[in-house]
């Protein structure tokens, strides 16, 4: 029987139209599960250095997931240079009945890392399990750290985020300290300042309140870049955030006989970049990485011989390391203070726990490099540290942001040579490259694995997921090792259920879906509030299709083309000599979108990804249309 192309296209047309409308189906409405309805942090600066922080909480909750959220509580603490005393904790039920947090009721613990690695952290975690929680009690909690110094030399900072879908009814933050300290106050949204003396000390106050609620979507920014803030500090600017971490962790970065013979026989004989990059190599092969939470950890590195000596560390101690080893060779390297959250604009206010994690810097080559990122190339970041603030340290501290991809490169490409047999098969060979960020996330995730099970599992479930059924073999891939060049792996498979055979055909056009994947986040909503996170990449798909002989397509698909302040997108179809010549581009220049840009950004990923379901119909030259 005759095929009829337009019951065919119908189908597939709906098909598509299934799957947009789920893709884009609303989702549940979210819910508030607690709030709070009064919290004070208070820092009270001794003029010996020495200072405490009390912290008073009110928390409600309104669902039962919301008792599990507020009905134990933990506090984390550096145990060698602070303590945790609770004051007061209890719950008032809603028959205003009072029930207090026992002492069996209140657990101490080292923290994980405090447990694997204690030479990186002595934290301690304080749990509290309240009592006869229910929807609608109170949870109260009133407790002390008492800190024998501070996390940076003389500096003293707190800061607070009021985050979108918490309300909170009342909220203050404040620093009590003497009055040679200079105070500092930055803030954004509806923080009000209070200033009071008392002798030679003065305290500062920021007082807020957030009681409505919202929920952003999937890829929003870091609320420490919207939301309400505000930063109390001691500190200036950032580059006093520089200058102190530099007083508490410069003598870390020694160079020692062993570092330096090990530096020397690791660059061979070389210098400049090439040094650098054989150094930075060997640091990721032969030192291991563990996360440390500064907040439970401090600041304060081991030394450099200590970590040689260990082989293992965490970023703070492992970017020591590698400073002293390039030092070694007369490179000069310091360290860099950086947060990989999604957030791309400082916070208002100079705080030290703006920044998570370290990078090494290399001012002769602007060359940022993470410790921690078992497969990235000398000259390219992974993805959460790029465009990022960054505090630069050393003798020339600078407040920066960390580069984003090389202007031009392609991180991900992929070229189809695809032929279609009468039988409505096809055979298929493709060639992916994948450079930059993208080149360390396919070694991490499928080259990791030797054996290439991982690598060939992978595939074929990206083959079979994307609708193909038949077979698919991974026959090479070249610079597994190589993290400084593009990885490059080919393709071999068999698609046994393309298309119907017959003088007609309609087949829906094969696709990667890379770049469908990329901005599908976009396509449910046409419009934003909160600014919206992109990736910065260049992605290109090329298919060459070889029709059977005498088979033509009736109809191309429309090409598109269109170019916004952040990127661009762009698909042409071109039939020539029995070949269909498929190309697609999307390139993301910005990490950050603004609401305003925001409905340019969802019509490009509604393009984009409508662009991935295209179907052809072919017919044999001399057929009639029907």
């Amino acid at each position: 029987m005759k095929l009829n192309k337009t019951a065919i296209a119908s189908a597939i047309s709906l098909a598509c139209l299934v799957l947009a409308v789920q893709a884009n189906a609303a989702p549940a409405a979210p819910q508030v599960n607690y709030q709070i309805l009064k919290q004070s942090i208070a820092l009270h600066v001794n003029a010996d250095g020495s200072y405490s922080e009390t912290v008073s909480r009110v928390s409600q909750p309104l669902t039962i997931a919301g008792v599990s959220a507020v009905g134990h509580v933990e506090i984390a603490y550096p145990a060698n240079f602070a303590t945790v005393k609770v004051l007061d904790a209890y719950t008032e039920t809603v028959t205003h009945q009072r029930v207090d947090v026992v002492p069996s009721q209140i657990f101490n613990q080292s923290t994980p890392t405090a447990v694997q690695a204690p030479f990186l952290s002595d934290g301690h975690v304080m749990s509290l399990l309240y009592s006869a929680v229910t929807p609608g009690a109170e949870v109260h909690l009133k407790y002390i750290e008492t800190f024998k110094r501070p996390y940076l030399p003389g500096v003293y900072a707190i800061s607070e985020a009021l985050a979108p879908e918490i309300p909170v009814q009342a909220t203050d933050i404040s620093i009590t300290a003497p009055k040679s300290m200079h105070l500092h106050y930055q803030a954004r949204g509806p923080w009000h300042e209070t200033r009071a003396s008392s002798g030679d000390m003065e305290t500062l106050t920021a007082s807020a309140a957030s009681p409505s609620v919202d929920f952003p979507p999937m890829n929003t920014a870091a609320i420490t870049q919207y939301a309400p803030m505000a930063v109390l500090s001691t500190a200036s600017g950032w580059p006093a955030i520089a200058r102190a971490y530099d007083r508490l962790a410069g003598n870390a970065m020694q160079v020692t006989p062993a570092i330096r013979a090990t530096a020397q026989k690791v660059a061979d004989g070389a210098g400049g970049e090439v040094a650098v990059a054989r150094i930075y190599h060997w640091m990721q092969q032969h030192v291991q990485s563990v996360n440390v939470d500064y907040h439970h950890a401090g600041f304060q590195p081991p030394t450099a011989q200590s970590t040689f000596a260990r082989s293992l560390g965490d970023s703070n101690a492992n970017v020591a390391l590698l400073c002293a080893m390039l030092r070694a060779q007369g490179i000069a390297a310091v360290p860099a203070l950086i947060s990989p959250a999604q957030r791309f604009v400082p916070y208002p206010g100079a705080d030290p726990f703006a920044f998570n994690h370290f990078l090494a810097y290399v001012p002769a080559y602007h060359l940022f490099l993470d410790t921690g990122a078992r497969y990235a190339g000398v000259e390219a970041l992974p993805a959460a540290d790029q465009g990022r603030p960054v505090l630069i340290t050393g003798a020339n501290p600078q407040f920066t942001r960390t580069p984003g991809p090389a202007p031009g490169l392609v991180q991900a490409r992929e070229v189809q040579n695809l032929t279609l047999l009468r039988n409505g098969d096809i055979d298929g060979t493709s060639v992916q490259t994948a450079a930059g960020w993208r080149a360390m996330l396919v070694r991490q995730d499928v080259l990791g694995d030797r054996s290439g099970r991982r690598l060939q599992q992978f595939m074929q479930n990206g083959f079979y997921l994307g609708g193909k059924a038949g077979s698919m073999h991974v026959v090479a891939v070249r610079n597994r090792e190589d993290l400084d060049k593009p990885v490059e792996m080919t393709l071999q498979w068999h698609d046994s259920d393309a298309a119907i055979p017959g003088k007609q055909m309609a087949l829906l056009l094969p696709t990667p879906g890379t770049i469908a994947a990329t901005l599908v986040p976009f396509t449910s909503q046409a419009t934003r509030k909160y600014p919206s996170v992109l990736q910065p990449v260049t992605i290109q798909q090329v298919m060459h299709l070889h029709l059977p002989a005498g088979m033509q397509p009736e109809q191309l698909p429309q090409n598109r083309n269109m170019s916004t302040p952040f990127g661009t997108y762009t698909v042409n179809y071109r039939y020539a000599d029995g070949v269909l010549n498929v190309d697609k581009r999307l390139q993301l220049t910005q990490f950050v979108v603004s609401p305003q840009e925001y409905p340019e950004l969802h019509k490009l990923a509604l393009l984009a990804v409508s662009s991935e379901r295209k179907a052809v119909v072919l017919t044999a030259r001399g057929e009639p249309a029907r």
